[in-house]
C-alpha cells in the first residue's frame, strides 16, 4: 500500500484516539484512558479495513481497464454490493463492452473493405483484359469491318468499367453520409421517365416491354436525381431477369405514410436461398446475368434509406416485385 491518503487517515485517527485518551485520563483516570484507546483503536481498525477493501476494488477496476487497453478479453466483473464503486463498475463495463463491439465492427469493416477491393479488382480484370486484347488487334492492319467490331467491344467494356466506378463512388458517398438529398415535390411520372431514359437500349436489346402506370397528377416528394438513380437500378435489374417477350411494369401510388414505386417483371421467381442476399454488395445469385457485379440493388437500397425509405423484394403470382418506399 503506497497511498499517502491512507497513511494520513491512519495518522489522523491515531491522533484523535490519543487526544481522546488524554482527555478521558484527566476525567476518569486509567479506566477512561483504556476505554478511549480501545474504542479509538477499534474505529481506526474498521476504517482501515474499509479503506483497504475500497482500494482493492479500485485496483481490480484499474487492472480490468489495463487488460481492455492492451486488447485482451477480460472477464465480466463480478457483482458487488450497492454503492458508488458498484455504479462506477457497471458504467465501466458498459463502456468497455461498447468499445469492444465497436472494435469488432471496425475489424469486420476492414475485412469487408479488403474483400470488396478484391471483388472490385476481379470485376475490373476481365473487361480490362478484353480492352487490352482488342487494342493489340487494332494495332495491326485489320480490315475496316473487323476494326469497327473491335472498337465496339472496347466501347462496351469501357462503359461497363465507367458504370462500375461511378456506382462505387455513389456508394462511398452514401456510406459517408455526405449526400445532400434535396427533397421537393415533383411529378412522380418525371422520376420514372428520368429513371427509364437511359435504359431504352437495354429493353430493346432484350425485347422486353416497359409498362408505366402513373397518372400525370400524382406527385412525389423526393430528390429527383438520386431517386431516379435508385429506380433505374430496379428497372435494369428487372429487365435483366425478364425473358424475351416479357414485360416490366412500374407503378406509383402515394399512401398516407409513404410514397411507393413498384417494379414488377414477368421473369422467374426469386430463389428462396437468394432472397436474404439480394441487397448484399457484390453478391451474385445463381440466376444473375453474366454482366452483373452485384451493386445495383444495394445502391438502390442505400439511396432509399438515405431519404428515410427502403427497398424490399418479394415473389408474387405475377412475378418478382420490388418496392421502393419513401416515408413522409
Amino acid at each position: 500500500m503506497h497511498s499517502r491518503e491512507f497513511y494520513r487517515m491512519l495518522a489522523v485517527m491515531l491522533a484523535l484516539t490519543g487526544a481522546a485518551a488524554i482527555g478521558q485520563g484527566f476525567a476518569w483516570g486509567v479506566p477512561g484512558i483504556v476505554a478511549a484507546l480501545l474504542l479509538g483503536g477499534a474505529l481506526t481498525a474498521l476504517a482501515a479495513v474499509y479503506t483497504l477493501r475500497r482500494y482493492r476494488r479500485i485496483a481490480q477496476l484499474s487492472e480490468y481497464l489495463a487488460q481492455v487497453y492492451t486488447g485482451g478479453q477480460p472477464p465480466r466483473l463480478s457483482g458487488q454490493t450497492p454503492g458508488e464503486l458498484s455504479a462506477l463498475q457497471d458504467d465501466l463495463y458498459k463502456i468497455t463492452s461498447i468499445l469492444q463491439q465497436q472494435a469488432s465492427a471496425l475489424k469486420a469493416d476492414k475485412c469487408f473493405l479488403a474483400d470488396s477491393l478484391s471483388d472490385i479488382a476481379h470485376q475490373l480484370r476481365t473487361p480490362l483484359s478484353v480492352i487490352l486484347l482488342q487494342c493489340d488487334f487494332l494495332r495491326e492492319e485489320l480490315p475496316p469491318g473487323e476494326a469497327m467490331e473491335g472498337l465496339a467491344q472496347i466501347e462496351t467494356q469501357a462503359d461497363r468499367i465507367r458504370w462500375l466506378v461511378e456506382s462505387l463512388l455513389r456508394l462511398s458517398r452514401l456510406d459517408a453520409g455526405v449526400v445532400p438529398f434535396e427533397k421537393r415535390e415533383l411529378p412522380a411520372r418525371q422520376v420514372i421517365q428520368r429513371a427509364a431514359g437511359g435504359l431504352a437500349g437495354l429493353y430493346l436489346k432484350r425485347n422486353v416491354e416497359l409498362q408505366v402506370d402513373c397518372p400525370e397528377q400524382l406527385a412525389c416528394i423526393c430528390d429527383l436525381e438520386w431517386t431516379a438513380e435508385a429506380l433505374a437500378n430496379l428497372l435494369k435489374n428487372a429487365a435483366e431477369h425478364t425473358p424475351a417477350g416479357g414485360t416490366v411494369r412500374v407503378e406509383y401510388s402515394p399512401q398516407a405514410l409513404y410514397s411507393e414505386f413498384r417494379v414488377q417483371n414477368t421473369g422467374p421467381a426469386i430463389l428462396p436461398e437468394d432472397m436474404p442476399h439480394l441487397f448484399e454488395r457484390f453478391w451474385r445469385g445463381a440466376a444473375a446475368s453474366p454482366g452483373s457485379v452485384g451493386i445495383g440493388l444495394p445502391l438502390a437500397r442505400s439511396i432509399a434509406r438515405g431519404q428515410q425509405g427502403d427497398v424490399t423484394a418479394e415473389n408474387t403470382p405475377e412475378g418478382p416485385l420490388f418496392r421502393l418506399r419513401l416515408f413522409r
